[in-house]
């Protein structure tokens, strides 16, 4: 039967009106222990998120684009990271660009791939646990293709941060070029309607690539849909929590407290919370996809 990227899966999402599919969930986040898993996860991403910021640093570096992109592109980051500790990923970022190298792009690329492999190969048996399956592939084999789904998924994660960090400038300059005599609006209304797609398709980037994560990575790969319950669950609370967690710690958590008690570490404490509720989403989306896959196969309706 023919692949079909596009195919949606609309029927299992009435699973998620029922209270006891929550229950049964919940009882397998507590079953797989997601949340020691989340904390896993989110040092493996901790130690490709740096190198990650090299990389992108370096070729903003050697770019020849307006001078003051890159703070554009970190003010972004405000929306999801409390004040204090954007201001230290921002500080941090710019020394970066100024010590560049022509050796930090690959170093980056190579860190950044590696680190962030290594946290998708943890999530393969953390999503067999949730679908009751064993692993029988050979190391080897699951290492690699935690290697393909990271590339695979950077794309749609680039293509997100695209829109996100590069949306609103690559607009204005597409619209100091673009006229239509007939249309004396057009350029207001092409900027509406942008502004407005805008977050729909960096949610679309989103879902799409933790899909590939959700169907690709369990030995007994699940069937392919373009919308998943796990995937927009997903999307959706990394969206919407981020940039609750922010506005929480900016209004209520006072930040002296953390300075006294992790003295300067008190920042980097507050990317490892946002880090480690992002992986714990990440391994929610995954347990929602486990247990509809598992209930389907077993013919029991919630």
């Amino acid at each position: 039967m023919p692949l079909n990227p596009l195919k949606l899966d609309l029927q299992a999402f009435s699973y998620l009106s029922k209270r006891r599919f929550w229950i049964g969930v919940w009882r397998g986040i507590k079953r797989d222990d997601c949340k020691g898993m989340a904390a896993r996860l989110s040092f493996y991403f901790l130690l490709a998120f740096f190198p990650f910021l090299i990389f992108v640093s370096a070729v903003i570096g050697f770019i020849p684009i307006e001078p003051d992109l890159l703070n554009k592109i970190l003010q972004e980051m405000n929306q999801f990271l409390p004040e204090r500790t954007y201001a230290w990923v921002h500080d941090f970022t710019i020394d970066l660009v100024n010590s560049q190298n022509s050796g930090v792009v690959s170093a980056g690329i190579l860190l950044t791939l590696w680190w962030a492999s290594v946290g998708f190969a943890g999530m393969v048996g953390d999503l067999n646990r949730a679908l009751a399956i064993e692993e029988t592939r050979p190391y080897l084999k699951i290492r690699l293709l935690a290697i393909g789904v990271t590339i695979l998924v950077s794309f749609f994660v680039v293509g997100s941060g695209i829109l996100l960090f590069f949306g609103d400038w690559l607009i204005q300059i597409s619209l100091q070029h673009i006229t239509v005599e007939p249309y004396p609006s057009f350029q207001v209304h092409l900027g509406g309607i942008y502004f407005t797609c805008r977050w729909i398709l960096i949610f679309a980037f989103l879902n799409i690539g933790m899909q590939i994560v959700y169907s690709a990575l369990p030995a007994q790969p699940l069937p392919w849909s373009l919308l998943s319950p796990g995937s927009v669950i997903f999307s959706l609370s990394w969206i919407v929590g981020s940039s609750g967690f922010a506005f929480f710690v900016n209004r209520f958590v006072n930040y002296e407290f953390y300075q006294q008690l992790y003295g300067s570490l008190g920042t980097l404490i507050l990317l490892m919370i946002w880090l480690y509720f992002s992986s714990f989403f990440l391994l929610l989306g995954g347990e929602i996809n486990s247990k509809i896959y598992r209930l389907r196969n077993s013919g029991v309706m919630v």
